[in-house]
């Protein structure tokens, strides 16, 4: 009997260790397409977002107070050799009261390159460069106030994380991997997050549900795709509830409308657009009329 229990135990051993390097290429490959979806090469959007103390009633999370709106244009534009670098620029329209506030980012295809992060404050005219305490530290703040922080909005690098499929399921009527995302050592040490688990559409390679772990593993927040469209053979998520367990707050993202593949000047992702208000109002009006 011991000696049968111990080739049971070896040979499991030896299909894990079979299995699980084709599993987790196969992870990494799903999440590569995710990367790689196409979401044309400029966007110019107006986007609203809601944020607000919930409270769960009748099995719904509903606002327990009147929520904070804000809303906003958002340019971005793909560049560098093989297109995987990007600029985007976003500037508050309303309230009236915060008009003018932008968000400047750079990404890079380059590993080991942090995207680049600018909050310009109009009413004291300043930028400021928004950075972590220290190298071996994450960053820390939020997106106009929202449930988004600013490593939320950071382009993701496939060699940054390690990948396994836990399940294949059905998500709201979706075909879907759920798939695991570990940081790697170097990255931990740059992130808010210990863990990241998503459901990924087989058809679509875009992310339906993503459930974020803090790093002492506890859930932190959960990231819904509420609606999504095909715009001109391009998906696209028409709202995004972000919930953050742990602070019981929730935002949500709506994207009002939107258009692909526009022309968009080099210029006008600067710190020029953030701080010249006649500069900025001359290329974000031409641009705007596109979603009228």
């Amino acid at each position: 009997m011991k000696l049968k229990i111990k080739f049971l135990c070896c040979i499991t051993s030896l299909l894990v260790l079979c299995t699980v390097p084709v599993y987790a290429q196969n992870a990494r490959n799903i999440m590569q397409k995710v990367l790689d979806r196409n979401d044309g090469t400029t966007e110019v959007s107006r986007q609203k977002l809601s944020t607000c103390r919930f409270v769960k009633k009748n099995k719904r999370l509903v606002c327990a107070e009147s929520p904070r709106v804000k809303v906003f244009d958002s340019v971005r534009k793909d560049f560098g050799p093989n297109q995987k670098d990007t600029k985007s620029i976003t500037i508050i329209r309303k309230p009236v009261s915060e008009k003018g506030i932008g968000f400047l980012q750079y990404d890079y295809e380059e590993l080991g390159r942090e995207s680049d992060q600018w909050m310009y404050l109009a009413a004291m005219r300043k930028i400021k460069r928004i950075v972590s305490g220290n190298d071996d530290e994450p960053k820390s703040g939020s997106f106009f106030g929202s449930e988004i922080s600013y490593e939320d909005l950071e382009a993701r690098h496939l060699e940054d994380y390690q990948y396994r499929i836990l399940k294949s399921v059905t998500y709201r009527k979706r075909p879907c991997w759920i798939i695991e995302s570990l940081p790697t050592l170097k990255r931990a040490n740059k992130s808010n997050y210990s863990k990241s688990i998503q459901w990924v559409d087989k058809e679509r390679d875009l992310v339906l549900k993503t459930l974020l772990f803090d790093r002492q593993g506890k859930p932190v927040k959960q990231i819904v795709i509420g609606q999504v469209e095909n715009v001109k053979g391009i998906w696209v998520a028409r709202k995004i509830h972000v919930t953050n367990v742990q602070t019981k707050r929730r935002t949500t993202m709506s994207l009002e409308s939107v258009m692909f593949n526009l022309e968009v000047p080099d210029t006008f992702l600067t710190q020029r657009s953030l701080t010249s208000d006649t500069f900025r109002e001359k290329h974000l009006s031409r641009l705007s009329k596109s979603l009228k």
